[in-house]
C-alpha cells in the first residue's frame, strides 16, 4: 500500500519533531515548517502550528489562517499531532480540522506506551494513575482536571470504543481504548482509509506502518556534534529540574526575570567562549508566567552572534523551542537523526546550525546530554 502525500499538523514544536524522527526512522524524508508556502519536497511534510502556546480564541483565528478553504483536498493523508499528557487545546482543533476538512470518520488516541500513558475504560491513566491525579494537574498552562476523555474531546459527539471490532460505521467520532501494542496495532489495520486521525505519535507510527506495509526501519547515521553548543531548558518537569541541579553551577546561566536580555546573553557569550559548553535554564523560584519566560530567553539566544553562536542548540520544551527558532528567524528543519522517541536533531539550512529538540516530559538520553551521567 502506498503513503501518499502526508500532513501532519503538530501543535507544538518538539511535537513537530517526534513525528519526524518518525519519518526517519521509516526511511520515509521528512521536513518541518511553520507554513504551508512551498511545496512539500519530503514524504512527510510536518506543520508546527505552535496552537499550543496561544489563548484558545487567538489559537482557532491562527488555524484558520494556516488553514484556507481551498486547501481541503490536497493531501492523501492528514494526520493532526496531540499532546500525549493531553495538554492544548484538543477538543477544539478536533472540531476545527473535522469541519475544515470534511472528515466522514474521527479517530483521536492519544496514548503513548513509551510512556506508561494508556486508556483504561473511559479514563486516561499515566504511569499506573489517572491522569488528573499526577503532576499534570499542576501544569503551568493546561492542567489537567479530569481523566475522563470524553470531557477532552466533548461528550457530545464522541464514543469511547473498548475494541477495535467494536468500530462500524455508525459510529463516526471514536476515541480507542488502547492499552498494549497489539490493541494499538488492531485498530490501525480497523481505521478507514480516508479517516481524519489524530493523537499522539505511537497512534501515527501504527498507521505509518498499516500504510507502509513495504518499508523497514532504516539505520540511523552517525553525528559528530560541534561546538560551542547550548542547551535552553524552558521545561519545569521533575526530571529536567532534578538533571540540572546536579550540575556545577559554572556551567548554568539562570534566568531569573526580563528585562536583562542583553545581558543574560552576553553572559551567555562569556560561558560559551570558556567552557564551549553552557545551560540556560529558568532559575528556581521564578513565578513570571512562562509566555513571558520563554519569550525573553528566546531573545537572549537571539541575540548571540559571532564565534560564540552555539554550532549546536538543544532545546526542551515545545514552546520554548519554538520561542527560539522565531528569535532566530528559523522557519524551516531538516530532521537527521532520532537519538530517541522525540529526541531528533535536525539541519537548518543555510546555516551552519544543528537543532535537537526534545519535549519537557520525556527523558533525556546519556548519549545527548553532554556533561556526563548524572547519578
Amino acid at each position: 500500500m502506498g503513503i501518499g502525500s502526508i500532513l501532519v499538523i503538530a501543535d507544538d514544536l518538539t511535537g513537530a519533531a517526534e513525528i519526524a524522527g518518525i519519518a526517519l526512522r521509516y526511511g520515509l524524508s521528512s521536513q518541518i515548517v511553520h507554513q504551508l508556502v512551498h511545496p512539500a519536497t519530503a514524504d512527510v511534510l510536518v506543520l508546527n502550528s505552535n496552537s499550543r502556546s496561544l489563548k484558545i480564541d487567538e489559537a482557532l483565528a491562527h488555524l484558520a489562517r494556516l488553514f484556507p478553504i481551498e486547501n481541503t483536498q490536497q493531501w492523501d493523508w492528514v494526520y493532526l499531532k496531540f499532546d500525549s499528557a493531553l495538554r492544548g487545546h484538543i477538543k477544539q482543533e478536533l472540531s476545527f480540522f473535522h469541519k475544515h476538512f470534511q472528515a466522514a470518520y474521527q479517530f483521536f488516541c492519544p496514548v503513548n506506551l513509551h510512556l506508561d500513558r494508556v486508556v483504561h475504560g473511559d479514563q486516561y491513566w499515566v504511569a499506573g494513575k489517572p491522569i488528573a491525579q499526577t503532576a499534570f494537574a499542576q501544569d503551568p498552562e493546561f492542567p489537567v482536571h479530569s481523566s475522563q476523555l470524553l470531557d477532552v474531546v466533548g461528550r457530545d459527539h464522541w464514543t469511547i470504543l473498548p475494541a477495535a471490532a467494536a468500530w462500524t460505521p455508525t459510529i463516526k467520532r471514536a476515541v480507542p481504548a488502547v492499552a498494549s501494542w497489539e490493541e494499538l496495532h488492531e485498530w490501525a489495520s480497523h481505521i478507514p482509509q480516508k479517516a481524519l486521525c489524530a493523537g499522539a505519535a505511537a497512534f501515527f507510527e501504527a498507521l505509518l506502518r498499516q500504510r507502509n506495509t513495504g518499508a523497514s526501519i532504516a539505520s540511523e547515521p552517525a553525528f559528530a556534534r560541534q561546538k560551542p553548543m547550548l542547551y535552553v531548558c524552558g521545561s519545569n518537569h521533575e526530571q529536567s529540574v532534578t538533571r540540572i541541579s546536579k550540575l556545577a553551577t559554572e556551567n548554568i546561566i539562570y534566568w531569573e526575570q526580563r528585562g536583562g536580555e542583553r545581558e543574560v546573553a552576553e553572559k551567555l557569550r562569556t560561558l560559551l567562549k570558556r567552557n564551549q559548553v553552557a545551560v540556560f535554564a529558568v532559575g528556581l523560584g521564578v513565578t513570571e508566567p512562562a509566555q513571558v519566560i520563554r519569550n525573553s530567553m528566546a531573545l537572549s539566544v537571539g541575540m548571540l552572534r559571532g564565534d560564540f553562536m552555539p554550532k549546536e542548540l538543544i532545546l526542551e520544551g515545545g514552546a520554548t523551542a519554538n520561542a527560539v527558532l522565531e528569535a532566530l528567524q528559523i522557519n524551516v528543519l531538516l530532521p537527521l537523526k532520532e537519538y530517541a522517541p522525540g529526541l531528533i536533531r535536525s539541519h537548518v539550512p543555510h546555516r551552519e546550525l544543528a537543532i535537537t529538540m526534545k519535549p519537557g516530559s520525556y527523558p533525556w538520553t546519556e548519549e545527548l546530554w553532554a556533561f556526563g551521567p548524572t547519578t
